[in-house]
């Protein structure tokens, strides 16, 4: 998640918005985190650089119709998603 909010600090700005790919996963940036879009998971082939949680986290986003993930920030972590070491 660091390196993820690292490139919205770097990302530049197009239309306004900062412009973010993480290995193939689109990114948009909000106040409190941000979303991660889950359409590279229909797909099946996880970027060697995505980590097995993160991939099996979008997994059952796209599993459970979500298009897109929240990750904010603010909120403790949720026991109920796979947590892969």
């Amino acid at each position: 998640m660091r390196t993820i909010e690292r490139l919205i600090r770097s990302a530049p700005i197009t239309d306004g918005r900062p412009a973010i790919d993480f290995h193939g996963i689109a990114v948009e940036a909000h106040r409190y985190g941000f979303f991660l879009n889950t359409a590279l998971v229909l797909e099946d082939d996880r970027p060697v650089d995505v980590s097995d949680t993160l991939w099996a986290i979008l997994e059952a986003a796209e599993r459970q119709g979500c298009d897109w993930l929240l990750i904010d920030r603010d909120e403790p972590v949720c026991t109920e998603l796979p947590l892969l070491s």
